[in-house]
């Protein structure tokens, strides 16, 4: 089987003992254990996964590139001058095969990928002796692949199988469908082994929920093209979760909660992270989500700037769809109690008003992401490069709304809709849902797709499901070409009266809802061919 692809070049090799020295993972390297050792040894083996989840924590800093391209963020205007990132923020000519960005989300994927499949093909090895720590990182390692593969075939539609014991998928493309099966497979085994979340004392470490929810997800969102799609078996996944007594049957209690960092290690935060990415403030754990996402305006500031904890540099923000009011032809309702936790729009700090005078756009105090402000910043006297609160992966409210979209495609409507009510809805408004908010029961199916993705971005703006949610129901070209300010047509005009002309608006091409396949990779795997195997249009 070769292997070659995109690993040399990275320095990055099947060694069965690589693993992680990080002090946040306080684990010793593995490196020199002989492969046949490392996982027949609890300690060896629980260092190479804890490395596992390592490689997959670091690939989800920031919350930047690869969540741009939507109707939901866009990337701020001295940040757009960027090639690579004005490519995936418009689908232009930057989101070609060499865009540093793309291949960085390959690489990591990859990584871990790569260094789960031995992982995996030893432990099942050793799976019928019944040890129930190995078998547990059995499920660890499955569902890390899993999940990787999944990313990766949303990005880039299909993709090579690493399985070790399936040598003959080698390393080329694999079609949707067998793709799809591999990720099953693993999930599956992730689903049998992993603990529940009522076990789970370290919050690094995956439950059975999310092997659950990843299930689900895998038939909710599969191309129609892939045949895998599937409401029912989605449907019964999600139910699993929903009817896991751990979350309390409607996640936190308060949506504040699920943003405060002082508060993650409370019941009722943990009731809604069925998985959340762990950081903390101050390097070397920090995630720098607010440095990408906070204003470059604020961090400007005099004398605070090294601690204003919603400064930034505009990599992403809010669009104007997504902060704004639906009286403004926005999404939010009036008195929904996220729009001020999940978007700032006070910049004040310390009684210091920015401003922006002498700034290259003009868009630098208009809304911003809150989400991600990390205020123990303050305390240790830091800017927000060292933010560290956790990111949430998948979150029990976002379960309701795809077990509620599975209901409805599956002749219960009325449930459907009732549950995002009963559960969603009313959290967002306090616990009492307002007279007039209470969604019809009777909503046929292209009005409840228009509810249902609205209500979508209300809840999970900026957590990284906009762009999957907008493929799979096939609005992304329509949303993003409406909503998307370096798409739509118009000029920008700047603080200091500046008309800057963003030109006529820019077509969407349909090939460009695949990213291309980086040429690296092209060029290192011996199993793939440059011209034959890289994505059409690219």
């Amino acid at each position: 089987m070769k292997l070659a692809y995109i690993l040399p070049v990275l320095g990055v090799t099947l060694m069965l003992g690589m693993s992680s020295c990080s002090k946040f993972l306080d684990v010793d390297p593995e490196s020199k254990i002989p492969g046949d050792k490392v996982f027949s040894d609890i300690n060896s083996t629980n260092a190479y996964v804890l490395g596992l989840y390592d490689t997959w924590r670091e690939g989800h800093k920031a919350r930047v590139d690869p969540y741009l391209g939507t109707d939901e963020a866009i990337s701020g205007g001295f940040q757009h001058d960027d090639f690579e990132r004005r490519g995936l923020d418009e689908y232009a000519e930057g989101m070609n095969s060499t865009n540093g960005k793309i291949l960085s989300i390959w690489t990591n994927r990859y990584q871990i990928i790569s260094r789960s499949a031995p992982a995996i093909q030893e432990l099942k090895r050793l799976e019928a002796q019944g040890n129930p720590e190995l078998n547990k990182m059995l499920g660890e390692a499955s569902l890390l692949r899993a999940v990787s593969m999944w990313e990766l075939s949303q990005y880039f539609g299909s993709i090579p199988v690493i399985d070790h014991d399936k040598p003959e998928l080698g390393g080329n493309r694999q079609p949707l469908d067998v793709v799809y099966t591999a990720i099953e497979e693993d999930l599956l085994n992730a689903e049998k082994y992993l603990p529940d979340p009522s076990a789970i004392s370290d919050p690094r470490r995956a439950s059975k929920a999310l092997a659950q929810a990843m299930l689900g997800k895998l038939f909710l969102y599969a191309p129609a093209s892939s045949g895998m799609r599937d409401y029912e078996k989605a449907k019964g996944y999600f139910k699993k979760v929903i009817d896991n007594p751990y979350f309390g049957t409607t996640g936190a209690s308060n949506f504040a909660i699920i943003f405060n960092a002082e508060a993650e290690n409370e019941t009722n935060y943990k009731r809604e992270m069925i998985y959340a990415f762990q950081y903390k403030a101050g390097y070397p754990n920090q995630s720098s989500a607010q440095w990408d996402v906070g204003s470059r305006a604020v961090a400007q500031m005099t004398p605070v700037e090294a601690i204003a904890p919603w400064s930034g540099f505009d990599g992403m923000m809010a669009s104007e769809y997504c902060y704004g009011t639906v009286a403004n032809g926005g999404v939010w309702e009036a008195g929904d109690l996220r729009k001020d936790e999940s978007i700032r729009y006070d910049f004040t700090w310390n009684g210091y008003t920015p401003n922006l005078r002498g700034w290259a756009w003009g868009d630098e105090l208009e809304p911003h992401i809150k989400k991600y402000e990390d205020l123990r910043i303050v305390a240790l006297g830091q800017s927000t490069w060292h933010s560290g609160k956790s990111i949430p992966f998948i979150r029990f409210s976002d379960v309701v709304l795809n077990y509620a979209e599975c209901l409805y495609f599956t002749g219960q409507q009325a449930e459907g809709i009732s549950l995002i009510n009963n559960v969603v809805r009313k959290r967002a408004f306090g616990g009492t849902l307002p007279a007039g908010m209470e969604w019809s029961t009777g909503m046929g199916t292209d009005d409840f797709l228009t509810h249902l993705l609205d209500e979508r971005m209300r809840e999970l703006c900026f957590e990284g499901w906009r762009k999957f949610d907008l493929l799979r129901t096939g609005k992304l070209i329509e949303y993003v070409t409406a909503r998307n300010r370096w798409v739509k047509a118009g000029n920008f005009v700047n603080i200091e009266g500046v008309v800057r002309d963003l030109g006529a608006t820019k077509v969407i091409p349909a090939h460009r809802l695949l990213w291309p396949i980086p040429l690296e990779e092209l060029r290192q795997n011996p199993d793939l061919d440059e011209s034959k195997d890289q994505n059409p249009g690219y």
